[in-house]
């Protein structure tokens, strides 16, 4: 990077809204807050609480020139959740902006503009700024990031400085990436695929496009890829699906600037990639790994000649990393055959900080040389005859929801610290559509019910960890040996059978011209959407509704309307009625009073911290 700012100063680094900086810009910018944060941190961890855009981007690389490791949180999460978080990695510097909660007073609060005078166009010469960036220093420190713990309790992995080092060279080297590129930012902060949207791309010289806060919904991507000229992005894949489905409605193209889609987080599925190729040529590349073997692992790519298979592989290694297939008692699986993937090289990450039991369960010894290790994944996977891998699921408790890896122990532990609550367990469930959904019981001392418990929970969690209900019980069942039965735990409600579960086209017509009719019917949608009652009073945010349903809802709405309902509308009339008010009446009749608040942090479709690719 330091070389681009020096050949090519001018070139454009960063894409932020209607602000931009180019390399010399954002080398001068990060080398001025580099100096104030090695004055500050104490030679500890940096934490990295900024929204993205080019202060996040800035900040990264002066935590990285300082010589110290960074730790990027949500700057939306509970203020505990992150002072939890930044406890745990030893952190006394938090790089922020705006009002600091009072949970994160204890940290010295550093703006991203520390440290800055007047900037590169004003005439002063960059290249000691640029070079005091990267003096005295071999490469970055590394990172941690956050992810969900089998015990309740998260952990914080550490990545090392040469692991990222390699992973910008060898992700850049396997999309292509050049000095033209536009790639687009759309992670949250938190989670580490916000690593591999910035360093392979200010590595190659190219320039990194930040998404705006909160996120394009599905149906304002491609014109939002169009306008910034993105070449390259890398998308949640369940964010991708829904993307897909509106395109398949729109009729319209992605934009011919884009060249390359990385999608991760989740298993894809063939549907959507058969559906995809209708819809642009650019190459599909489908990304597998886990925060412990920083960022990506393994790729496969679709060739497009021949039919992608129902669930999507992940390919194959990257090169100087291994994978294998082994049984229960640690033999290689002959294949074809299933067991558990387990990766090993360069990727993998140091451990969990200050964990030294949980590292040496999760890296274990290779099996041909006890000096070197192997992440054990825990996910089941398939090993073709050709060496392609696909993941079939999860071995142990956690789950992917949404594409983030929760584990619900982590919910149930969290009940626990709210007052009155003395006993908790949290399930997985599958709705009628067989998206995964968490339900958390609570046994409690006082009288309480279950919304209020959801609602006190969202000042602990992350909107990821919100059970989609909580239900309150007299006691929890039990089995013989003292585990919770699971088969005794009540479901959550059931949607009744009316005809919201029915396909949109039911509706009729003069149903829909009433603002009564017109709640009604949204009311069903979204009673589908959650598989559970939706009442047209409710807001949908308080039932675990989240972005991506949104826009399947607005996108069968408008279906049913013929017309285009914006997605902002959504977003802030929150329950059927005041949605159905809004569409009926026109903005400017809509009753404040009707009309909910903004929907909460949890509304945004991001990836969040820890999690798999």
């Amino acid at each position: 990077m330091t070389n681009h700012a020096r050949t090519a100063p001018g070139h454009t680094a960063v894409i932020d809204g209607e602000r931009s900086l180019s390399y010399g810009e954002l080398l001068a910018a990060a080398g001025a807050l580099s100096q104030t944060l090695k004055e500050t941190c104490g030679g500890r961890p940096v934490a990295v609480r900024l929204r993205r855009g080019a202060d996040l981007v800035t900040a990264l690389l002066a935590v990285a020139a300082a010589g110290v490791p960074f730790l990027a949180v949500d700057p939306e999460a509970p203020a505990e959740h992150t002072r939890s978080a930044l406890t745990g990695a030893g952190v006394r510097a938090l790089v922020t902006e705006g009002p600091v909660p009072a949970e994160l007073a204890g940290f010295a609060a550093v703006p991203p503009d520390s440290g800055s005078g007047p900037g590169p166009a004003s005439g002063r010469d960059t290249g000691p700024v640029v070079a005091a960036s990267a003096s005295g220093d071999t490469g970055p420190a590394g990172y941690l990031v956050r992810t969900s713990g089998s015990t309740g309790a998260p952990k914080l992995v550490e990545v090392s400085g040469s692991a990222l080092e390699r992973h910008a060279r060898t992700m850049g080297e396997v999309y292509g990436l050049e000095p033209r590129d536009r790639v687009l930012q759309f992670a949250n902060p938190a989670f580490d695929v916000v690593v591999e949207e910035v360093f392979p791309t200010l590595a190659a010289g190219a320039t990194v496009v930040a998404a705006p806060h909160p996120v394009p919904a599905p149906s304002e991507l491609t014109d939002f890829l169009a306008h910034h000229g993105v070449t390259v992005l890398n998308l949640p894949t369940p964010y991708w699906r829904e993307w897909v489905a509106e395109l398949d409605c729109g009729g319209r193209r992605v934009p011919d600037t884009v060249r390359l889609l990385v999608i991760g987080s989740d298993m894809g599925d063939g549907d959507t990639a058969r559906r995809w190729r209708g819809h642009s040529g650019a190459r599909l590349v489908n990304a597998y790994g886990a925060s412990e073997t920083t960022v990506t692992c393994a790729v496969w790519e679709d060739t497009r000649e021949e039919e992608p298979a129902r669930a999507l592989p992940v390919g194959r290694p990257l090169p100087g990393v291994e994978a294998f297939v082994l049984a229960e008692d640690g033999s290689e699986v002959a294949a074809p055959g299933t067991g558990e993937l387990y990766i090993g090289g360069w990727c993998l990450a140091e451990g969990y900080l200050g964990d030294a039991e949980r590292t040496g369960a999760a890296f274990v010894p290779h099996p041909s040389d006890p000096s070197l290790r192997l992440y054990r994944t825990r996910d089941r996977a398939r090993r073709e005859a050709d060496g392609v891998i696909t993941v079939l699921g999860r071995i142990d408790g956690e789950v992917n929801i949404r594409g983030h890896r929760v584990n619900p122990s982590e919910v149930s532990a969290a009940l626990l610290r709210l007052d009155g609550v003395t006993a908790a367990h949290t399930l997985v469930r599958r709705d009628g559509r067989g998206e995964v959904r968490l339900t958390a019981y609570a046994v409690t001392a006082t009288r309480q019910d279950g919304p209020a418990l959801r609602e006190r929970l969202g000042g602990l969690l992350p909107g990821h960890l919100l059970p989609a209900e909580v239900v309150v019980l007299d006691v929890l069942p039990v089995t013989a040996n003292g585990k919770v039965d699971e088969t005794l735990l009540p479901p959550p409600r059931e949607v009744p059978p009316t005809p919201a579960d029915a396909p949109a086209a039911w509706a009729e017509v003069s149903a829909l011209q009433t603002a009564e009719g017109l709640a009604g019917h949204l009311a069903g949608l979204w009673s589908a959407e959650l598989d559970r009652a939706v009442g047209v009073d409710d807001n949908v945010f308080d039932l675990g509704a989240h972005s991506l349903m949104l826009a399947g809802v607005r996108r069968r709405l408008s279906a049913d309307l013929g017309r285009e309902v914006p997605s902002i509308a959504l977003f802030t009339h929150t329950t059927p009625r005041a949605l159905a008010r809004f569409l009926h009446e026109g903005e400017a009749a809509a009753d404040p009073h009707v009309s909910q608040p903004t929907a909460p942090n949890r509304l945004r479709a991001r990836r969040a911290s820890g999690g798999t690719r």
